[in-house]
């Protein structure tokens, strides 16, 4: 009987972990084919939960056959379907799970299509055998007889899951490249199988007979499910498990968009919301409705405050991991017994499915602006209110009343939340001319005027100031914010201006164009950017912004990812190439590794030749990273800062690099850096973080 227990409770860990560990491979190799943005794993993370939603449904379908042996021939069948395309993916693909180049999308102006058919068809059905696992097998677990409650198996489930997840960014992508994580998962998949066949064969030598002839546990544990009809709770099921998937995948976009899309950022915030499923499943009587109640209230109103980063991100996590704890306690509570269990997973995947494509793709199109988080967290605490005037109305007077008082702040504090949030979006609103929202964030034109009444138009790229230009027209073309003449960028144009008559110029990142009013007749300046929305404002007969139409230089843009662009293109022979890409304050990863440094060497005219990369960030110092990329490629570097001044000029931090260091000499004092550099294969954001 051990042996048999021991190889459901395998087969379902091993399951779960290579569950996860599979959708950080499969998302950090296509992050770079589209761009880097955040939106690459939300969109990622509302496929795989959809694939999750067909696992669960698979396996409810499996559990309705009558004849137990009917059942194991059918997902036996699945299993070794999934085992054959991974045996002809070996000898096609750079590994049985890894697309090879010939996938990566030569545009994307569609990029959610292109994701979900990457996916699918990547890992499509061996992801349905493992989505499948924990409920099937649960219900077989039960079917055999096992005194011990089948939900037990759940915490085990999300335990494999938490395995799964905090190895991948320490053990798995420091030390394997992304062909080795594909051969050691599809060998881990195959000893999944091993299991997976082990516990099959328990069940195909039972008897057939009516599920659930023995008596057993009804709940997480003994005593703790109601007797109601399984329709009942439907609803509530499906709520309990959506606002949880929400505030993940919400609180997931505000930590990426402003620092990093890397495997690490995802991780942290999935980490808390699986602790909170194994808790709440394994130790429901540890997650007190109304004591956690308390602590979200105190966050949500807590995080409306401007903190310091170290404390915002706290008060994010913490309200996310005690949220979880305590809406999936109350799923936990309402499980019903075992014959309702695939059933019951069915409805709590439908629930997170549900939950993150409102926030992953819906957002998107309701919002200009990324204001999905407030709203979750109102959400949030409305469900609890919900459940909490539920409560009442079954306790002592005296402990009815504290109830009801608890209930009336949850509503108060989210009707807070909202007003707050909608006031802002009136005061954002009135000084707006222009908002849009695509996959790769949002962007906002902003008229102001300073107290003199100059009037000038700011470009906001989500929380971010990106770019800025006067409207009087003597003074369109002169360059602001971060670019300007005195700044690291705008130094390094005087130097190669200097040094020839007609320069050429290349630019990753648009933004409104500034770095265009250096163009001199003759001068060649190309500007890569990736979303059409930004390309927009510098396009057409009346764009909000000149600087591009204004240049005499001959100017090219070029829509599409500026580092797989001139990986593309045969060497440009460039004097400068200026990187000034970002995703409203994040940098994306694959264009500050080792691998992008040497692409843009490949592009440069000499070794006189300049690189710039601006690495103004909030929480990153970026500064180190580039450095570090660069001194692997033969560059020295120096970092330029310049503080705030009048006017429009913004403080700004810009690495120079040159593979000549008398080139340098002028512009700064040597920057050196004793950090590791980041590479296509592993980043590690962490150490470079500005506590």
């Amino acid at each position: 009987m051990i042996a048999v227990e021991a190889a459901f409770v395998v087969a379902i860990g091993l399951g779960a972990c290579l569950l996860f560990q599979i959708q950080f491979l499969l998302a950090r190799q296509i992050l770079p084919w589209f761009g880097g943005a955040p939106a690459v794993w939300s969109t990622s993370l509302v496929v795989f939960q959809t694939l999750l939603l067909a696992g669960y449904a698979w396996a409810h379908g499996i559990a309705r056959l009558r004849s137990r042996r009917r059942q194991v021939v059918v997902h036996v069948g699945l299993l070794t379907t999934a085992l054959a395309l991974l045996a002809w993916r070996a000898l096609v693909w750079p590994s049985p799970v890894s697309p090879d180049d010939s996938w990566r999308p030569q545009d994307v102006t569609a990029p959610i299509t292109a994701i979900t058919l990457l996916l699918v068809v990547a890992v499509g059905v061996p992801f349905l055998v493992l989505a499948s696992a924990s409920p099937l097998l649960q219900r077989w677990r039960a079917d055999l007889g096992s005194d011990a409650s089948p939900y037990r198996l759940y915490a085990v489930s999300n335990a494999g899951s938490l395995a799964g997840l905090l190895t991948y960014p320490v053990l798995v992508e420091p030390h394997l490249d992304l062909r080795q994580q594909g051969l050691w998962w599809t060998l881990a998949f195959v000893a999944f199988g091993g299991a997976l066949a082990l516990c099959a064969w328990q069940v195909w030598g039972e008897r057939d007979g009516p599920f659930g002839a023995r008596a057993l546990p009804t709940g997480p544990s003994a005593g703790t499910a109601t007797e109601r009809p399984w329709h009942a709770g439907v609803a509530v099921w499906l709520v309990l498990a959506a606002v949880p998937s929400a505030l993940l995948q919400a609180t997931t976009t505000r930590l990426t968009q402003d620092i990093a899309a890397v495997p690490f950022l995802w991780m942290v915030p999935l980490a808390l919301y699986l602790i909170s499923f194994i808790v709440a499943f394994e130790r429901p009587a540890v997650c007190p409705l109304a004591r956690l109640a308390q602590v979200i209230v105190v966050a949500a109103i807590a995080s409306l405050a401007p903190w310091a980063m170290p404390v915002q991100l706290g008060l994010t996590l913490l309200l996310l991991l005690v949220a979880g704890l305590a809406l999936h306690g109350e799923l936990a509570r309402r499980a019903p017994d075992p014959q309702g269990l695939t059933r019951y997973y069915l409805v709590i995947a439908a629930g997170g499915v549900l939950g993150s494509a409102l926030v992953g793709f819906g957002a998107p199109l309701v919002f200009t602006r990324v204001i999905e988080y407030p709203l979750t967290v109102a959400a949030t605490l409305l469900v609890l209110a919900v459940h909490l005037f539920s409560q009442a109305r079954h306790r002592p007077p005296v402990a009815r009343r504290r109830t009801r008082l608890l209930a009336e702040a949850q509503v108060l504090a989210g009707l807070v939340l909202l007003a707050a949030t909608a006031a802002d979006a009136r005061l954002v609103a009135g000084q707006t001319t222009h908002a849009s929202r695509n996959f790769f964030g949002t962007v906002r034109v902003r008229e102001l005027a300073l107290p003199d009444g100059a009037a000038y138009r700011r470009f906001i790229h989500g929380s971010t100031l990106h770019g800025v230009q006067w409207l009087a027209p003597d003074r369109r073309r002169e360059p602001t914010a971060y670019f300007t003449s005195s700044s690291g960028v705008g130094r390094a144009m005087a130097m190669v201006a200097a040094r020839r008559a007609a320069t050429r110029v290349a630019v990753i990142g648009l933004g409104i164009g500034t770095l265009a009013a250096y163009g001199r007749p003759g001068d060649t300046y190309t500007f890569y950017e990736i979303d059409p929305q930004v390309v927009a404002l510098s396009e057409g007969a009346r764009p909000p912004f000149t600087y591009v139409r204004d240049s005499p230089a001959h100017i090219d843009i070029v829509v599409g990812d500026g580092r797989l662009a001139l990986e593309r293109t045969p060497p440009l022979g460039v004097d400068l190439l200026a990187m000034d890409a970002f995703s409203s304050d994040a940098v994306p990863v694959h264009l500050v590794t080792r691998e992008a440094l040497a692409a843009y060497a490949r592009h440069l005219r000499d070794d006189r030749s300049l690189i710039a990369v601006n690495v103004a960030n909030r929480y990153l110092d970026l500064a180190g990273i580039v450095t570090a990329a660069g001194r692997e490629q033969g560059f020295h570097a120096v970092l330029v800062e310049g503080d705030a001044g009048p006017g429009l000029v913004q403080a700004t931090r810009w690495l120079l690099l040159s593979r000549s260091a008398d080139t340098l000499q002028p512009l700064g004092r040597p920057h050196v850096s004793r950090e590791a550099p980041w590479t296509d294969a592993f980043s590690a954001p962490w150490r470079a973080i500005r506590w």
